[in-house]
């Protein structure tokens, strides 16, 4: 029983971060759009309806093992800057594949659970190696030469 409230409260966690990632990156993709970079919002609006689609995912397993699906987050920051955005994502991304890595080692009785981990982590890393892809590109063209490839 222990275990079953560790994993809903990681569930949680997870629910939560994904929540204020959608937020992020909604503002985010109607930043870069406004701002002439459709590419880059595209992609943004993008990543923000997989976190749409994630936290249904999140919510189901949470009622699976008997919780209740809270969706109380902190938002997190929202920059003008395509490379403050980046780079704050890309933070973010770090931090949360290494708690995803922890909840998957705390749900190795409950398979199911350790699947929705696993899949999360998958996209997640995926993500993040994006993230840091662009990051380097900024930091190897500048964020001008970048930039016009996101018109």
């Amino acid at each position: 029983m222990k275990n079953k409230t560790i994993l809903i409260k990681g569930l949680h966690e997870i629910l939560s971060a994904t929540f204020a990632g959608a937020e992020q990156h909604l503002a985010h993709a109607t930043i870069n759009e406004y701002n002439g970079f459709p590419k880059l919002a595209q992609r943004m609006r993008s990543e923000f309806e997989n976190e749409i689609s994630d936290s249904k995912i999140l919510m189901n397993r949470i009622l699976n093992l008997g919780g209740i699906p809270n969706t109380e987050h902190k938002s997190l920051p929202i920059h003008l800057d395509v490379t403050k955005q980046l780079e704050q994502e890309f933070a973010e991304q770090v931090i949360a594949l290494n708690r995803l890595q922890e909840l998957i080692i705390l749900s190795e009785n409950d398979c199911a659970t350790r699947m929705v981990f696993e899949d999360f982590l998958k996209d997640e890393t995926l993500h993040t190696n994006w993230l840091r892809q662009q990051v380097s590109l900024i930091n190897n063209v500048g964020v001008a030469n970048y930039l016009t490839t996101q018109m």
